[in-house]
């Protein structure tokens, strides 16, 4: 009967891996040789498949964990999605499940910044702060941000087409068409608001494998651009443009890859002629994945390969389930303030205590470190009264994630 059950969840992993769309990513960061990595990881014993986000700092050669979580997360915790870099150290965006949430850490904590509808597309990274999203609604306006994401302003609209900022302010490319018609650059040097429309050879880009379409990443100088394209013959080749996307140069051609087993992603680095493609897939086994990381000094010629068999090497430091510490407050429910107690265990840390509302936002965020207990008095991060109703707090953050437990506050203002 065991091996019945574990075979059934080796099923289970791989239909959801190859049916269900995996928000992996690879991104620059913002120093030379830094790159982040989203990416589901493995299953544990309960069934539960665990996403997590790793940084290196040398190009993909070592991996730290940052952050993880499982793939239905607690109301109010983040899940992990695609992974977009900043030009600010440390700074890192995160977006999927229609939410979009910025770290400055390095991405060990995390704040929420939006809500956003249908697809939602965002592309960031070369000035600090500064991001455009699409996508949104059914118009395609094009949004614009230089504070992280917290106001955005539109631009355009009819801009339904994958976006890439460039090294300049203002600067933005895109990639429109459809596959077996043929697909165009588009570039902006006014924030959007006017697109050149520059079409790109059939001999570079024309179709669509398996899901993969065509993709750009810009390169570190004005006007560098590097485009992956997908062959029936499943295999894809790199070509690199210097001049806008008008000329492309090939630089690399794969190998045969079996896209019902592996998932392949890419990005140019902040080096000169830097590029990194991530591939993985599941391990035969099918209990966690294989990760791979070509890196290219010489523009995407020749590659370098980091392998990381994501298993017990990585798990020993995954997220602690501290469900052992009960978290207690008093009163409950209370109408002024109640105490919640921090045990021992976790005013060690540096973790949060969050208060959430029914429909998952947080209205409140404590440190616990050193400290014995919190004082709630029902107010939200602005000082003001909210309405009466049920209530929850846990604590996450530094490998911790606790149970949500119920709370009642009862506002006499009301």
């Amino acid at each position: 009967m065991k091996r019945i059950n574990i075979t059934i969840l080796i099923v289970i992993f791989f239909t959801i891996n190859q049916i269900q769309p995996i928000n992996a990513q690879i991104t620059r960061g913002a120093s030379q040789g830094e790159i982040y990595i989203s990416t589901d990881w493995y299953m544990d014993n309960y069934g539960d498949i665990h996403y997590a986000i790793f940084h290196s700092t040398n190009n993909g050669e070592n991996i730290t964990l940052k952050y993880e979580n499982i793939e239905n997360p607690p109301t109010g915790e983040m899940q992990v999605g695609k992974v977009l870099g900043d030009a600010t150290l440390g700074a890192l965006y995160n977006y999927g499940s229609n939410e979009l949430w910025v770290s400055f850490n390095y991405g060990e904590s995390w704040d929420f910044v939006e809500d956003y509808a249908y697809s939602g597309f965002y592309t960031s990274g070369s000035n600090e702060g500064v991001m455009y999203k699409n996508g949104t609604d059914v118009a395609g306006t094009l949004y614009f941000s230089n504070d992280y994401g917290t106001i955005f302003t539109a631009k355009n609209e009819d801009i339904k087409f994958f976006l890439e900022v460039g090294t300049e302010i203002g600067e933005l490319y895109g990639k429109s068409g459809s596959a077996g018609v043929g697909y165009n650059i588009k570039y902006s040097n006014d924030y959007g608001l006017n697109f050149l429309t520059i079409p790109i050879d059939s001999s570079v880009a024309f179709w669509q494998i398996g899901g993969y379409h065509p993709r750009i990443s810009r390169g570190t100088e004005h006007g560098e651009l590097y485009l992956v394209s997908w062959w029936p013959n499943s295999t894809y080749k790199i070509f690199h443009s210097i001049d806008t996307g008008y000329n492309w140069t090939q630089k690399y051609e794969s190998d045969y890859i079996n896209l019902y087993y592996w998932r392949v992603f890419y990005t140019a680095g902040r080096e000169p002629g830097s590029f990194y493609v991530m591939r993985s897939r599941i391990n035969p086994v099918g209990d966690h994945i294989w990760l791979y990381i070509d890196y290219s000094t010489d523009y995407g010629v020749t590659f370098t390969t980091y392998f990381h068999d994501l298993d017990s090497t990585i798990t020993v430091i995954k997220k602690l389930y501290l469900q052992r510490y009960e978290l207690k407050n008093y009163p409950n429910p209370f109408n002024y303030e109640t105490k919640i107690q921090i045990s021992e265990e976790y005013k060690r840390t540096y973790s949060f205590l969050q208060i959430i509302d029914i429909s998952g936002k947080i209205i409140r965020k404590y440190t616990v470190h050193n400290k014995d207990y919190i004082l709630w008095d029902g107010t939200d991060k602005k000082g003001n009264k909210i309405n009466s109703g049920i209530y929850f707090y846990s604590i996450t953050g530094n490998n911790i994630m606790t149970p949500l437990n119920k709370i009642v506050f009862i506002n006499q203002n009301q």
